[in-house]
Formats: C-alpha cells, sequence, structure tokens
C-alpha cells in the first residue's frame, strides 16, 4: 500500500478509536499477542492446536458463552497473531456488551491486518451501529479500494449506503460475522421483526408500539447481545394507548437506567436507537442516530424528532439526552416522528413499570451511550 494511503488509514483509526486509545486492558492484551507470535514462530502442531481452539471458541459463542469464547480466542492469539483470531476477540466483546472494548480493539485488527479486509468490514460495521457513519464510509471505501472484488466489503458498502444495514448472507460468516448469535430455533417459522421496543423495570418489562403487536397471538423480545426471552402483553388500559407494556417470560440483563426529570427543550442533542427497519427476525446490533429534539407537539410534553433520528428504523426504540437518560421512545405517525416524553410515561405507566428519573448531567459519548442501550434496546418479533 502507498505510504500516503497508509498514513491517511492511520489517522482515521486514530480518529475513531480516540477516545478508547488509551484503555489499559486494550493495550495490554495487544501487546502480549504480539509478543508472544512474535517470540515463537507456530510450527505445524502449534498451528493445528490454534484451529482447534478457533473451532472451540466459536462454538461457545454461538452457545452465548461469550466469556468462553474470549478465552478460546485469546488462547489462539497467542499462537498466531492473525486478524481471524482478533475479529473473533471483537465479536466476543460485542456479545458480552462492551462495545468500546470491542471498538478499540477493532482498530488495531482493521489498522494492523490490511490485507484482511474483513476486519475493516467489522469495524466499519460497528462504528457506523454506534453513530460514526462519516468515518465508516471512509475506512471501508479505503478497504474497496484495496480489495475491489471483494464481496464482503461490496455487501457491507451498500448496506451501510442504505442508511439503515442489517446483516444477511455472507455478512453472517465468521470470521467477520456482523451480528451477535442467538437461539433462533426458539422461534417458529413465520416470526418477524415488527418494531422496537424499550426494556425496562429491572428487565422484566418491555414499552413497545401498540399498534406493532396488536395482531400478534405469541411475542419474544431479544436484546443487542442476542439473549431471546418470551413476552406476554400485560392486560389493563392505560392513559397511553400508543404503547403497550410487556412482561417478559424471562428477565434480560438491564443496565442501570434514569429518565429526565422534565422534557428535553427542542434543540437539546439526543441519541435515538432502534434496529433496522425489516422484517428480517434474525439478530442484529442495534444503531445509533444523533440529531436534534423538535418543537413541542401538544400539551403533554411530547416533542417532534429530526428525521435523521428515525428513517429506516422500526418505531419504539429509547431516545437518551447526552447523559446518557431516557428522554423518552420514538414512534412514528403520518406527520412524521414524535417523542413521548418520560415524564408522560411516568405518569401513565405509574404503578406498573418503574421509570426512575435521574438528576445526572454529566456528558456522555456516544460510545457509552451504545453500549448501555445494547440491553435497554430490543427487538420486537411475532408470530401469528
Amino acid at each position: 500500500m502507498p505510504h500516503r494511503r497508509r498514513h491517511v488509514l492511520t489517522g482515521l483509526l486514530a480518529l475513531a478509536a480516540s477516545p478508547l486509545a488509551a484503555s489499559p486492558a486494550t493495550e495490554e492484551k495487544l501487546r502480549a499477542i504480539m509478543q508472544a507470535s512474535a517470540a515463537r514462530p507456530p510450527d505445524a502442531e502449534r498451528l493445528r492446536e490454534r484451529e482447534a481452539l478457533l473451532r472451540e471458541a466459536e462454538a461457545a459463542l454461538a452457545a452465548g458463552n461469550a466469556h468462553k469464547a474470549e478465552q478460546g480466542f485469546d488462547r489462539a492469539a497467542l499462537i498466531l497473531h492473525s486478524a481471524d483470531t482478533e475479529m473473533g476477540l471483537v465479536r466476543s466483546y460485542m456479545q458480552a456488551g462492551q462495545y468500546r472494548r470491542a471498538l478499540a480493539f477493532g482498530a488495531h485488527t482493521a489498522g494492523a491486518h490490511l490485507d484482511a479486509v474483513g476486519g475493516a468490514a467489522l469495524y466499519a460495521w460497528l462504528l457506523h451501529a454506534g453513530g460514526q457513519d462519516a468515518i465508516a464510509r471512509k475506512l471501508l471505501a479505503d478497504a474497496q479500494a484495496r480489495a475491489p472484488s471483494q464481496p464482503l466489503v461490496a455487501g457491507v458498502g451498500r448496506a451501510l449506503a442504505s442508511g439503515a444495514p442489517h446483516a444477511s448472507g455472507d455478512m453472517l460468516l465468521p470470521p467477520a460475522r456482523l451480528a451477535p448469535y442467538s437461539h433462533a430455533a426458539l422461534l417458529p417459522n413465520g416470526a418477524r421483526l415488527v418494531a422496537t421496543g424499550t426494556l425496562l423495570g429491572e428487565g422484566r418489562a418491555a414499552l413497545v408500539p401498540a399498534q406493532a403487536i396488536a395482531a400478534s397471538r405469541r411475542l419474544w423480545v431479544r436484546n443487542g447481545l442476542g439473549q431471546l426471552a418470551p413476552a406476554s402483553a400485560e392486560p389493563g388500559r392505560t392513559g397511553e394507548r400508543a404503547l403497550a407494556l410487556l412482561r417478559l417470560g424471562s428477565p434480560l440483563p438491564a443496565p442501570s437506567l434514569g429518565s429526565v426529570p422534565a422534557s428535553a427543550f427542542p434543540g437539546a442533542v439526543a441519541f435515538a436507537v432502534a434496529y433496522a427497519h425489516t422484517s428480517d427476525a434474525g439478530a442484529a446490533w442495534p444503531l445509533l442516530r444523533t440529531g436534534f429534539v423538535g418543537a413541542a407537539r401538544g400539551a403533554d410534553g411530547d416533542r417532534e424528532l429530526d428525521a435523521s433520528l428515525h428513517q429506516g428504523l422500526a418505531p419504539g426504540g429509547p431516545v437518551f439526552d447526552q447523559a446518557g437518560r431516557l428522554a423518552g421512545i420514538a414512534l412514528a405517525d403520518s406527520t412524521g416522528a414524535r417523542l413521548l416524553a418520560a415524564p408522560r410515561l411516568r405518569e401513565a405507566f405509574a404503578g406498573r413499570v418503574a421509570l426512575p428519573t435521574s438528576s445526572e448531567a454529566a456528558r456522555l459519548g456516544p460510545d457509552a451511550v451504545y453500549e448501555a442501550a445494547l440491553r435497554s434496546t430490543l427487538q420486537v418479533i411475532a408470530a401469528r
């Protein structure tokens, strides 16, 4: 690769990972990997051991055991400094809900293994998912220039260009698999994604668009870690007709989620998180968008939402303020999208699900907001 192109790529990688570059755990692991492979070049027996470790780690990840998978990929990485092993580690971190760690390690994989464009494709996908679309596109364009006929890179390029990518086909193959694993066998044929939901109530409840589930007999929710739970709509009427309250058959891990004490001001920065608007019920990572809260809509504290916060996304996802507090839930209607404000939700669902307020005002980066949203943002899956 020409020196100038390598320099540009290195700069982009540094920019994208700058909040994470000083992570001691990541730096220590990378040093150990490179020192081990340099000190002892692997012979044929060690390479066979590595292949076995990769198979075992991938199987553990597919079974939902991210910790065991990480251990296996770690051992394989100490045998050979290779992109496939590092992509496995990145995906293990994602399936454990460690987005910032995955992003930091993904930056190394994409920059150190320029001949393996899968690393760049995975890193670009994660950047886009976390709201860094411009950098993701630049990285992917460079990968396409290096490997114009590589189908994975071309597929990711088309998906990102759509604005709301959803992994399918070859994009679901390891080592670069662009989605979490999940127990798809638990879903019947014909199950489909109908909306996004917001996890509440210590992981035992969710608020979802009522219209999306009205004709469904069976329901499930799945978080961004691939964890699936059956759900059922709780009977009973509230003053809020646009949303339904689901009770989960088994709890999902929930982040500590506080909500804003008052409706967001028009013009305030907001982070919306939701899943791509598709009927495909396959596991996926949610997508974060950054935009602005619009003008007041009615007398109940609702707000209009900037178009960039909802286009291409399934309705019902949480919207956060810059402190990572729940500002409300995004819904679409004939006039665009609106934010059902958190104070309205507290009143409508009082006594049925808790939405505690938070006075925390320290700003978070979008990477920290997204990491928490991997658990609180749900795919809503239905079957008749």
